[in-house]
């Protein structure tokens, strides 16, 4: 399948996530370093830009706190906020799930979702990991 074919079903699944789901206002699907792979409608470039930029910081600090906490594998990092949540999970090899929700959502609902969908489609959300090209000047 082509990147367009595999974004325009994660669009279709995140949409469904956010029809679903009550107070579930945007989904986005990035890499591990930032890149947006997928978005559900409504959210535009510069949202799902930030929101994926976000996440990855979110998320990258979470793995890092690992060694030091000592408890096993990073499932969701979460962020309460006065008007809403924002959930990450890991989604298939070097990517991630992120999500926004008004502050009422069922915060168990939502991640329980969240997790079906990864089970449901990680193949499809994973991403390789980026080599190092040749640096400037090399060539």
């Amino acid at each position: 399948m082509t990147q367009q074919g595999v974004a325009a079903e994660l669009g279709w699944l995140l949409d469904d996530l956010v029809d679903r789901v009550p107070q579930v206002r945007k989904v986005v699907v990035l890499s591990r370093d930032g890149l947006v792979m997928g978005a559900s409608r409504g959210v535009g470039r510069e949202d799902s830009e930030y929101l994926a930029a976000l996440a990855a910081g979110f998320h990258s600090l979470a793995i890092g706190a690992k060694p030091q906490l000592d408890s096993g594998e990073i499932r969701q990092a979460l962020i309460e906020m006065d008007k809403g949540l924002f959930f990450v999970v890991p989604a298939g090899a070097n990517s991630c799930l992120a999500l926004l929700s008004e502050v009422g959502a069922n915060a168990g609902l939502v991640a329980y979702e969240m997790t079906m969908l990864v089970r449901r489609v990680g193949k499809q959300l994973s991403t390789g990991l980026r080599q190092a090209g040749p640096g400037p000047g090399s060539g």
